[in-house]
């Protein structure tokens, strides 16, 4: 029995399921590979070519504003100084010269 909780069922059109199993031959030609596993594969390469724009980062985020940040945010000198001498510094792995 297929668990309900780790899986749904999707309904295509025949002609999609035609070309789901051409798709699944060109994935894996030496293979059989599952019209469940066909669609996992194609949904997780458009997801991985999708580039998110900088108004679908902002609309997750809240917008650099929402952080208390501008676009030229620039840090404190502090931290800048603080960055420059941890990575000027020479020494083994634990920072010891």
């Amino acid at each position: 029995m297929t668990d309900k909780t780790k899986y749904s069922n999707i309904s295509v059109s025949k002609e999609t399921y035609s070309s789901l199993q051409k798709l699944s031959k060109e994935i894996l030609p030496d293979a059989s590979l599952s019209i469940a596993k066909t669609v996992t594969y194609l949904v997780n390469c458009k997801i991985k070519e999708r580039k998110m724009t900088t108004g679908e980062a902002e609309r997750i985020t809240g917008g650099l504003e929402l952080w208390g940040q501008s676009e030229n945010f620039t840090p404190p000198k502090k931290i800048i100084d603080w960055v420059k001498n941890n990575t000027n510094n020479k020494g083994d792995k634990n920072g010891k010269k």
